[in-house]
């Protein structure tokens, strides 16, 4: 790749972000305006077309997605709701691949079953981005949001294992359902047992450290060497990551302190964020080359066309099916299994997986322009739409603490009080700090009551005047901060004496906010 490539790619990389800001304006997921930026990206002329060792694609992208997709995850969570997830996790992933195999193979010639299977594997995860940032907006039902979002982390590693066994076939590996099951166990559960092994070691290694950026390096580190390692092990290293992941964010309150923990999951948005758009980008200066090679072959786009609505049409039908099939597994009311069947969104992962084919599959531009194909319906059609299902179907819920949220919130007001009382015989503080911190925990009890009793938490927020001192203390910390700049611009403060008194404001702001 030459320099002006280079030049290019960050240029397309601007324009992605400036898509995403797009997308806050108008109030779009952003993985939807990123899918149809990067279709508008293809068609700009004069555009590099980048080869891409697949290989590559597989190692760079998926395994801090997959690792940080984990970190997200509560070990409760998905063990409480083990049994719906694993049905979507795992019987729904099977049933997907084998439909949009047998679709696929049905409709495009020049897809034999082994290239039809890999399609099937690249096609059968949802997408854990999209389906969190329409989720978040939404307000759902809480269990709604788990589900969909669990299991768009935990899919990923069954579907591309899948994937694997469907690729060793399509480059000569001979094919045997005995085999291919013992390989889908052994692969699977050494990834798992991997990724633990990796997060542990990780834990120790990171508790000892005092550097935060260190420490940041060392959790890239660990996603990767979750990865690699079970790669060479012969094992899954998607689970691998996604497992070390799991671990390292459930010892995160032990094993990392506050400011390195900020820090932390600043990098780590920033690192998702960027590969995702990457990806995107990367399909759009692809998809040309790949138009052009499906023009030039037996099968033109335009005869992809239909085998693309079939399959987006199949997958959809089939997981709506499981889903009401799932009963109360799946959602308490009707409104909520549809949700959930409706929220079948593809996305980074399909992405990352098609474009890692490798080249020597014949099927690959058929592949790679149907995966593109189906993530366009899906967080177009599906994405766009479910907004409204979800009004439709009235499942918006007022944010609400559940009990126990308000219960842990007084429980740890409750453990503070009690410390306050046992400083007063430590002199470690006078009197007028002890009391204000007393007065602060005891209207935080309060509060958690008045939510217990019923009462919308922001009502009982104001009525303990706390988001009123909050908003005071932000106000008062913006007027030091414009006195910093004018002691600075007078020539009366060092940058880095700034800078440190910068970054206590910030820290005690960030604090308020949360």
């Amino acid at each position: 790749m030459v320099v002006h490539d280079i030049e290019s790619i960050l240029l397309l990389l601007l324009a992605a972000a400036l898509l995403v800001r797009i997308a806050e304006f108008g109030k779009i997921p952003a993985p939807i305006v990123l899918v149809l930026g990067g279709l508008a990206i293809a068609l700009v002329p004069g555009l590099p077309e980048v080869e891409l060792d697949p290989d590559t694609i597989f190692l760079i992208f998926l395994p801090p997605l997959v690792y940080a997709a984990g970190w997200r995850t509560s070990p409760q969570e998905l063990r409480a709701l083990m049994r719906p997830l694993g049905m979507l996790s795992i019987g729904l992933v099977f049933l997907t691949a084998a439909a949009v195999a047998v679709v696929a193979q049905a409709l495009v010639p020049a897809l034999g079953w082994a290239e039809a299977a890999i399609l099937g594997a690249v096609l059968a995860p949802t997408d854990a981005v999209a389906s969190t940032s329409i989720f978040r907006r939404l307000r759902t039902p809480e269990r709604v949001r788990l589900l969909v979002e669990g299991e768009s982390m935990i899919n990923d590693g069954t579907a591309l294992v899948l994937y694997r066994i469907a690729v060793g076939v399509a480059t000569g590996t001979a094919f045997s359902l005995g085999d291919a099951t013992l390989e889908f166990f052994v692969v699977s559960l050494g990834g798992i047992a991997a990724g633990l092994v990796v997060g542990v070691v990780s834990n120790l290694v990171v508790r000892r450290q005092s550097d935060p950026g260190l420490v940041i390096f060392l959790s890239v580190l660990t996603a990767y060497g979750a990865y690699i390692g079970a790669e060479e092990l012969g094992v899954s290293g998607i689970l691998a990551a996604v497992v070390a992941g799991v671990y390292g964010g459930y010892q995160s309150p032990r094993s990392l302190d506050a400011d390195t923990r900020l820090g932390a999951i600043a990098f780590w948005n920033v690192l998702v964020f960027g590969l995702e758009i990457t990806l995107f980008v990367l399909l759009g200066l692809q998809l040309p080359g790949v138009v052009d090679t499906l023009n030039e072959g037996s099968s033109g786009v335009g005869e992809l066309l239909w085998p693309a609505a079939a399959i987006a049409l199949a997958s959809l039908a089939l997981r709506l099916a499981f889903v009401f099939a799932m009963r109360s597994d799946a959602g308490e009311t009707f409104g909520q299994r549809f949700a959930v069947g409706w929220s079948g969104m593809r996305g980074a992962v399909s992405l990352a997986a098609a474009l890692a084919v490798p080249l020597s599959v014949s099927g690959r531009p058929q592949i790679i322009f149907l995966t593109f194909a189906l993530i366009l319906i899906t967080l177009v059609g599906q994405g766009l739409s479910l907004p409204f299902i979800v009004r439709a179907l009235q499942l918006e819920e007022p944010r609400r603490w559940s009990d126990e949220e308000a219960v842990a919130r007084m429980e740890a007001a409750q453990s503070a009080l009690d410390r306050i009382d046992q400083m007063e015989g430590e002199d470690r503080a006078d009197e007028a700090q002890l009391k204000r911190l007393r007065d602060l925990y005891r209207s935080r009890f309060r509060m958690c009551a008045a939510v217990l009793d019923g009462e919308d938490p922001e009502r009982a927020a104001r009525s303990e005047r706390i988001s009123d001192y909050g908003e005071l203390r932000r106000e008062l910390i913006g007027i030091e901060r414009e006195e910093l700049l004018n002691l600075r611009g007078a020539g009366r403060l060092r940058n880095t004496t700034m800078r440190q008194i910068e970054r206590d404001l910030d820290l005690e702001e960030a604090r308020i906010r949360s």
